[in-house]
């Protein structure tokens, strides 16, 4: 996401988007009572039209909308802001209907705020994004294959389909075998490159992945494509054969840039600690508040929801835990419910914190 203007004083900000990935930023960013100004398009009818609408049109201007709430459409590469337009031409009467700007890749827009932007918030937003380049997943076996782009807010399933590789007793296996591979090799490449993924992670039981991955790089080799390529261990092929590689130390190691990985890693351990009944973990905003006071926060763990209902209805006390994360180097980590963590850090609240050291003997 490109920052073209920020004023955290008069809650101004004003950005272009880039990628995907920024819509769901956005969509953490934008709440309920912001005023949002972007281009878009209205139909509006000519003074004069009579109401069966002939001769009304859409035209392109330029609206300010006070935000109602916010739908973000993931894998589409939508997000949509809904409210009641406050600003635009006068000469078409819209002040006070409803209307929804369609935000897309390349749009640009102005966000007001009227209680100001946190500054610190929009920093640790903005740093949870993802390089440019992607991370692919291939998992395959001889019944499945899929997939999949790391993404922040998940995984990412670009396609998946039955391998249909020849039986045992086929005539002529060998060849056909082959030529299955060079097909799906080929579809793997196009869609690497389509894609911007700069690493490809192939994966499967026994031998497949190695054979894939073989003629893979024979491609890339011909096709002079800039693409680091690796093999990875996975017990199924399919959509699930890509979650499996994500959760592996093969895939750490690979992406451990991606904060997707570094996520799973954290929440798993939350997880742990729950189970063995450490006093390191605090779960709920009022636990976490009181973590915070005393600087025992080291990850703070928090649904994209969550932190935008507290930005609206908790806002005081957020700010005081994000303080506590700034003084005592903790770090904050954002999930989605587009994610299998996020769902589950839904279940326990939407907020956790992973603690230096446990209340509970502070308390003795």
């Amino acid at each position: 996401m490109q920052i073209l203007l920020a004023d955290v004083k008069k809650g101004v900000l004003k950005v272009k988007i880039e990628d995907e990935e920024d819509l769901w930023l956005l969509n953490t960013i934008v709440a309920p009572g912001d005023i949002v100004y972007s281009l878009t398009t209205r139909e509006v009818k000519p003074k004069g039209t009579t109401r069966s609408g002939k001769g009304s049109r859409r035209i392109p201007m330029y609206l300010g909308v006070r935000v109602e709430s916010t739908e973000y459409e993931p894998f589409t590469n939508r997000l949509r802001i809904r409210g009641v337009i406050v600003e635009g031409p006068e000469e078409f009467g819209l002040k006070g209907h409803h209307h929804a700007l369609s935000i897309t890749i390349g749009s640009e827009l102005t966000i007001v705020k009227e209680k100001g932007i946190s500054k610190y918030l929009i920093e640790k937003i903005m740093a949870s994004r993802r390089l440019r380049e992607n991370v692919g997943v291939v998992a395959l076996d001889y019944d499945e294959i899929a997939f999949g782009l790391v993404k922040g807010y998940g995984v990412k399933i670009v396609f998946s389909e039955a391998t249909r590789f020849p039986g045992k007793r086929e005539t002529s296996r060998d060849v056909k075998f082959k030529e299955k591979l060079m097909e799906l090799a080929e579809k793997i490449v196009k869609t690497s490159i389509r894609e911007n993924v700069g690493v490809l992670v192939i994966a499967s039981p026994g031998f497949l992945k190695d054979q894939l991955f073989e003629i893979v790089k024979d491609i890339i080799k011909r096709e002079r494509i800039e693409l680091k390529t690796l093999t990875a261990h996975c017990s199924v092929g399919g959509a699930k054969g890509v979650n499996e590689v994500l959760k592996s130390k093969a895939m750490e190691d690979v992406v451990k840039m991606y904060d997707i990985v570094e996520k799973e890693k954290l929440f798993s351990e939350l997880m742990r600690r729950l189970s063995t009944n450490e006093y390191t973990v605090a779960l709920g905003l009022n636990e976490v508040h009181n973590a915070a006071k005393l600087g025992a926060i080291e990850y703070l763990l928090i649904l994209d929801e969550k932190l935008k209902d507290m930005v609206i209805e908790e806002a005081k006390v957020f700010e005081e835990i994000l303080e506590s994360l700034e003084k005592f180097s903790g770090k904050m980590k954002i999930y989605s419910l587009h994610h299998e963590s996020g769902l589950q850090l839904k279940q326990l609240g939407g907020i956790a914190a992973l603690l230096r050291f446990s209340l509970k003997k502070l308390g003795e």
